[in-house]
């Protein structure tokens, strides 16, 4: 018997053995994919790390997950066309799944292009909608919130018309976050009370939709309500063990009560938040729980403490290539530097911020480093500087609408005069 005629005929004893039975060992169907690769039967092989890839998701083992997800994409290049198209649309689906938890959102919004043109190409109404939800998004975590819009508008208009209930629903919570960053939100509130409607029979989407409407309560400055939906959320989470919905929860509780200074309180949740991010190696999530801990120990005056959680979150946006994160962890560290006086190196944050926020085209990321660039150089006399990046922070506010900020930019600018010319 030849190597391959060998392995063929192991996976298919492996395959009999185990498939429909409650007992089976470890790690058997990751040997059963092995074995069908080296066989030559590459469909089979798809298939099987197909339940491997779709195994560790449901397990929130998302590391693994991308690994095998990988494999996929690397087996699908070896099958004919005609065998291709049985497993593509559930690949591409998968892999935007497995990327969009590891922060790769441009990566993942390639894919949903791809399914998105398969869908179509296909008649398959559902899976267009699914795509159209994919890609809005993705468009959303890259900031690019009109474009999610339109996106997310084109899954809810072809939902209601062919009455796909659960597109429609997880469609409205997510157009509801995009209304709630652009600062709509009344509309939010309109979308998630209708997402909520759809949701009284599905728990783990009530509870996202009861976090949505928190989110806009604490945006709005109403803490108390935010807390006590954030609070309804986590029991229904951990009534459907949800262990990532449960750290995010514990994170958006931490916020919470920091911002309504019961700083205790808030440690804890962070800390607790950052075990269970831990435990689910979860490099996305252990970068925003070492941000919210170091504001916390900010809060707390353990400035040098503050500084270690936000270069650990740096160091975990660099590695994910998450440039929104990396903006975000820069300013932090930026922040705190000033606070306590080493502002060479808060200068040299906000300017490496500032160069990853004009190559994402943020705009409110470049108005903030603007800001703070314009607040350290009033600091240390440099008047034009100053001037100068405030200016340019109130055109980009005023371009956007920010009143408020645009008021106090106004009032900056006109409380330096120009630099004095030195005499010879």
């Amino acid at each position: 018997m030849d190597a391959q005629a060998f392995h063929q005929r192991t996976a298919e004893e492996l395959a009999a053995l185990y498939t429909n039975r409650d007992q089976a060992p470890d790690g058997w169907r990751e040997t059963l994919a092995w074995h069908w690769e080296l066989a030559g039967a590459y469909g089979e092989a798809v298939d099987a790390a197909l339940e491997v890839a779709e195994m560790r998701v449901s397990e929130l083992a998302f590391t693994e997950a991308l690994r095998w997800v990988e494999r996929v994409l690397a087996l699908l290049d070896r099958l004919s066309t005609l065998e291709r198209r049985a497993y593509e649309m559930r690949a591409y689906s998968l892999t935007i799944m497995v990327l969009e938890f590891g922060g790769q959102y441009r990566e993942a919004l390639g894919y949903a292009r791809l399914l998105l043109r398969l869908a179509e190409e296909r008649g398959n109404v559902e899976a267009q909608g699914r795509s159209f939800l994919f890609l809005g998004r993705m468009q959303r975590e890259i900031g690019r919130l009109a474009a999610a819009e339109a996106e997310l508008l084109r899954a809810l208009d072809l939902a209601e018309r062919h009455e796909l209930f659960e597109l429609m629903a997880e469609t409205r919570l997510h157009l509801a976050k995009v209304h709630q960053l652009q600062g709509r939100h009344l509309e939010a509130f309109q979308q998630l009370e209708l997402a909520q409607e759809l949701s009284q029979d599905d728990h783990a989407r009530l509870a996202r939709v009861c976090t949505g409407i928190g989110d806009v309560y604490r945006v709005l400055g109403a803490g108390r309500e935010a807390l006590s939906l954030y609070h309804r959320a986590l029991k229904l989470e951990i009534g459907t063990s949800n262990r990532l919905g449960q750290a995010m929860l514990y994170e958006k509780l931490a916020l919470s009560h920091l911002e309504l200074e019961r700083i205790g309180e808030s440690l804890q949740c962070a800390q607790e938040a950052l075990r269970i991010r831990d435990d689910m190696n979860d490099r996305v999530g252990q970068a925003r729980s070492h941000t919210i801990l170091g504001s916390v120990q900010r809060k707390l005056e353990n400035l040098s403490q503050a500084l270690q959680h936000f270069e650990h979150a740096r160091e975990l946006e660099q590695g994910l290539q998450n440039q929104r994160g990396l903006i975000i962890a820069l300013t932090n560290i930026g922040d705190t530097s000033r606070l306590l006086h080493d502002d060479e190196r808060a200068r040299a944050s906000y300017i490496e911020a500032l160069a990853l926020a004009r190559d994402l085209n943020d705009h409110i990321a470049l108005a903030r480093m603007h800001e703070r660039l314009g607040d350290l150089s009033h600091k240390e006399g440099l008047t034009e500087a100053a001037r100068a990046h405030w200016k340019e922070a109130l055109n980009i506010r005023d371009m956007l609408g920010h009143s408020d900020e645009c008021i106090k930019l106004r009032q900056r600018i006109l409380s330096v005069a120009p630099d004095q010319p030195h005499s010879e």
